[in-house]
């Protein structure tokens, strides 16, 4: 198994991984239609390295040259220009007719989603392919951020988690992580069809 940044070459086998980590929230913040779809704006995101979706913020992890699964992550110090790039992206896919209502969508994502604090190493966008499920690929890229968190100066690992996905939230039990939070849901996590999440974190000195 090999564990690198992500690349551009890696945009539709990693956007299909992305989309799958968290399929319902992903789709209820960015489809607006068929054409303007969450797998399609992930996609081209990753075809550019900057922003939140880009692949400069993900890691791959191959089998037999294939990638089999990722992982993202983001922290307290990231600089304005991740922030604009995000920015850019969406108003690049969306066109000013859909990009307000698809940041509006997204600003529904801190109702569940605390900001990361000073300490903290973030990691989203977490998903194995089904057919490499189990065989500790997974484990593999969380021991990959946790080292990846020490090296920034992180000391706790943290991320979040919808509160019905109880496969995942075993898996990060088994693995240390602690359940310090609970988002409840709000209105608009209600209009957009989003159940409460759990906020997820793990020492790591």
């Amino acid at each position: 198994m090999n564990i690198r940044q992500a690349k551009q070459a890696d945009a539709k086998e990693l956007a299909a991984l992305v989309y799958s980590s968290a399929p319902l929230v992903i789709a209820a913040v960015f489809t607006i239609n068929e054409e303007l779809s969450a797998k399609n704006f992930i996609e081209s995101c990753l075809l550019d390295a900057e922003g939140q979706y880009g692949y400069n913020n993900h890691w791959v992890a191959e089998v037999d040259n294939r990638v089999v699964g990722c992982i993202s992550a983001w922290h307290s110090a990231l600089p304005n220009s991740f922030h604009q790039a995000t920015l850019n992206k969406l108003a690049e896919f969306y066109g000013v007719a859909h990009t307000l209502a698809v940041l509006q969508a997204s600003q529904t994502l801190q109702d569940c989603i605390p900001k990361p604090q000073d300490h903290e190493w973030c990691i989203g966008h977490f998903a194995v392919s089904a057919t490499y499920q189990k065989i500790g690929v997974g484990t593999a890229l969380l021991k990959f951020m946790h080292e990846k968190a020490l090296n920034f100066g992180k000391y706790e690992l943290c991320l979040d988690v919808e509160s019905i996905n109880t496969r995942a939230i075993n898996f990060y039990l088994n693995h240390g992580f602690q359940k310090n939070g609970e988002s409840g849901v709000s209105l608009r996590m209600k209009t957009l069809g989003l159940g409460e999440y759990f906020h997820l974190s793990k020492q790591l000195i």
